[in-house]
């Protein structure tokens, strides 16, 4: 296990030594040191985690949900350095999958989701 924890960590240095990953974490502490941005992301993350719950139960989304993540997102998008963080946000999320398909595959293990 100790060499597994070693190669756990030198991946999470490695990630950590992206341009992406600095990026991020640049816009991440500017946009979070402004109250107005980090309010609405808050809101924008919950409206969005309520639609992917929705969609995982195999459910539609109630028209609630959806107007409140279309209102954030027009909001947030509009903003330069939002906008920048949401995208760096999404790219960090892609590498990360990345690196699951990849230890998924390795392991042999089945990819597919479970039905709710």
């Amino acid at each position: 296990m100790a060499m597994l924890d070693e190669a756990i960590a030198t991946l999470v240095d490695a990630l950590k030594a992206t341009d992406e990953y600095q990026q991020y974490q640049e816009l991440r502490t500017a946009v979070m040191a402004d109250e107005a941005s980090c309010a609405l992301l808050r809101r924008f993350q919950s409206a969005q985690t309520a639609l992917q719950l929705a969609a995982l139960a195999g459910k539609e989304p109630n028209d609630e949900d959806a107007a409140a993540f279309e209102g954030l997102s027009g909001m947030l998008y509009a903003n330069p350095d939002t906008a920048d963080y949401l995208l760096l946000q999404m790219r960090m999320q892609q590498l990360i999958a990345q690196i699951m398909q990849r230890l998924t595959a390795a392991a042999g293990l089945d990819e597919t989701l479970p039905e709710l």
